[in-house]
């Protein structure tokens, strides 16, 4: 299984990211979008304490190459577009292989 987390940290200044828009309206865009190339799960995650990290978003794919396929596919351009309808935080992205035990 591959993981892809999408993180978004704040600027240390203000910032704006709807937490209700995300969980209502991006990660079901995500899931439409992207579970015919194989994304198996999509899951916010809010840490808590002192740190710079506002969401996690940990996408659960097949493997590798459904990652690829999601990310590079033409469903991805409205999955990008609609990051400013809820923040003006940049995310970044990380990847890594999950295993279940």
């Amino acid at each position: 299984m591959e993981t892809v987390f999408v993180i978004y940290r704040s600027n240390g200044e203000d910032f704006r990211f709807d937490h209700e828009y995300f969980e209502s309206e991006h990660l079901p865009l995500v899931r439409e979008s992207w579970e015919q190339y194989g994304l198996e799960s999509s899951t916010a995650v809010y840490p808590k304490g002192e740190g710079d990290i506002v969401v996690v978003a940990v996408n659960h794919f097949r493997d590798e190459e459904a990652a690829r396929a999601a990310f590079s596919s033409p469903e991805s351009e409205a999955v990008m577009n609609d990051i400013v309808r809820y923040t003006d935080l940049t995310p970044t992205r990380l990847r890594g292989v999950s295993f279940t035990y």
